[in-house]
């Protein structure tokens, strides 16, 4: 909406950071620098607003970064006229995408491209490709990402052979040491809970019960102690499923593991797992906190068994939530059929807390959701059909906003040309510094009170269009599903956001289409 804006594009990639040799030219406060003196410097940029983007420790591999993200947002909207880049590598790496932006995105949105380091202006090339050499340099910089990549895998795995621990997460009981680089020490203080965890195990105690135990003795879990300046979820406590995970852990045997994924692509973070036979392990790698005598006692780990998910997932997965405690509620179909599929509180052994759904029937909760979802959707079929005045009112008033929008834009086109000659007419000697001031300064206040009124009516107007847009869908899937007979995956991500399932079988849904609760009593 807003024209004449210069866009100035910095990014820094983790890589450059760790190169000493490089930061002082790549830092961002440099990138800046350069830039601001670049445009200083030109004559031509004097009446363009300067918006920044910068995404400080991304790859330049991909384009999936926040700011670079607004960048292209910007450019969609056609708010930007121009784009300035220290050089072609903070932009991007990828050669074939950096071509397809220069050859066709820009030329095609009328944005002209700055390249400072590689002397390349696309005002100068309009009208045909860029030149060898900066497509041989394009090429460059995407060898160059690859051949970083290869070295950084390299580099991992040879610290990894050598027993060094240079993964991010760390187990319960143990710390990275303060005087060797990459090794891993007990943390006597976590270590102590490890212990308490696999003694109660080996006499006999289930993890729920060493959970609660965890619980009632205020024991905290390993976010509590390492974060304790987060702000933590309500209810955040032990339960069995975290017990499980420590007593699994063969970490706690010495051992350390890696190789267990890697990635897709140069750039991407989609990791593919890697077959278990494959997976390097190094022994007596670390302190063990439990003998292997203990851990073949209490773990319930298995190397052949598998933990993928069997079957299609339950539609309600995700959305079905214990009304007592927060936490998602737990799903159990028993493999022979005989028992009755159910839902559960998976805290409740724990917190004890009354309002708790410890157990639901999945087939009655089935049946209640989707006589709720049929009411719901015939009540709201009704009130669309009763909202055709409303219907002409919301076209009416997005005319209106329209129309304010164009003379806004107008306005602001006037101001703009008005602008750009005061400065000639005050370049030419037609009136003196002390008037140019005066008069920019009105110009200035005016088209900043102008774009904040763009905005506000651009916003406004695409909220209307919005609300509009999403009667008339709410319409059609509602069209589309009645009458329900089964609940679908499908069906429940469309109409329902959460749903909330309390003590005494009382179940409360929040919708999707509107801000409404409505309840079920028992």
């Amino acid at each position: 909406m807003i024209e004449q804006q210069l866009a100035i594009y910095l990014r820094l990639s983790q890589e450059d950071k760790q190169k000493e040799e490089q930061e002082e030219s790549n830092s961002i406060s440099n990138q800046r620098k350069l830039i601001l003196e670049f445009i200083h410097g030109k004559p031509e940029f004097s009446g363009y607003r300067i918006q920044e983007f910068c995404d400080d420790g991304y790859s330049g591999t991909n384009m999936n970064r926040p700011d670079m993200q607004k960048l292209l947002e910007e450019i969609k909207k056609n708010r930007i006229a121009c784009i300035i880049v220290k050089d072609m590598s903070r932009f991007s790496r990828d050669y074939i995408e950096l071509g397809t932006y220069l050859n066709q995105i820009f030329p095609f949105m009328g944005i002209r491209f700055l390249s400072i380091n590689d002397h390349y202006d696309s005002q100068e090339h309009e009208g045909s490709t860029i030149e060898i050499d900066t497509a041989f340099q394009t090429l460059l910089y995407d060898l160059y990402s690859k051949d970083i990549s290869m070295k950084m895998k390299a580099s991992f795995q040879t610290k990894c052979e050598k027993g060094e621990y240079v993964f991010g997460q760390i187990p319960l009981g143990y710390e990275k040491s303060k005087e060797r680089k990459n090794e891993i020490v007990v943390n006597e203080r976590e270590a102590e809970i490890v212990r308490f965890i696999f003694a109660l195990a080996s006499n006999g105690t289930s993890s729920t019960q060493i959970a609660r135990k965890l619980y009632e003795e205020k024991i905290p879990t390993a976010m509590q102690i390492r974060h304790p300046e987060r702000e933590m979820k309500k209810n955040l406590t032990w339960d069995a499923n975290m017990v499980r995970r420590i007593l699994n852990h063969r970490f706690y045997l010495g051992e350390m593991v890696y190789g267990k994924s890697k990635r897709e692509r140069v750039g991407s973070k989609k990791g593919i797992a890697v077959p278990k036979q494959e997976w390097n392990i190094i022994s007596n790698h670390h302190e063990p906190l439990v003998t292997p005598e203990v851990f073949a006692q209490v773990s319930s780990f298995r190397p052949e068994k598998s933990t993928k998910r069997k079957g299609k997932k339950h539609p309600l997965i995700g959305k079905i939530f214990c009304g007592g405690c927060g936490y998602s509620l737990n799903y159990k179909k028993t493999s022979n059929g005989k028992k009755p599929r159910y839902f559960w509180c998976r805290k409740h052994a724990i917190l004890q807390i009354a309002d708790c759904c410890t157990y639901f029937n999945a087939a009655i909760l089935e049946e209640m959701i989707l006589l709720m979802l049929n009411q719901e959707l015939i009540k709201r079929g009704n009130i669309e059909k009763e909202e055709k005045t409303l219907e002409e009112y919301q076209k009416t008033q997005q005319k209106v906003l329209k129309n304010r929008w164009e003379e806004k834009k107008k306005q602001y086109s006037h101001v703009w040309e008005e602008r750009k000659k005061l400065y000639e007419s005050y370049r030419l000697g037609e009136m003196t510094a002390e008037e140019y001031r005066n008069r920019a300064d009105e110009l200035k206040e005016n088209i900043s009170f102008l774009e904040e009124d763009i905005q506000e009516t651009e916003k406004e107007y695409e909220q209307r269009k919005e609300e509009y847009h999403q009667k008339k869908q709410d319409m059609k899937q509602i069209i589309r599903f009645l009458p329900m007979k089964e609940l679908t995956e499908e069906m429940v991500d469309i109409f329902i956001k959460q749903i909330n399932v309390y003590k005494g079988k009382r179940v409360e849904i929040e919708w999707n289409f509107r801000e409404n609760r409505d309840s079920l009593p028992e």
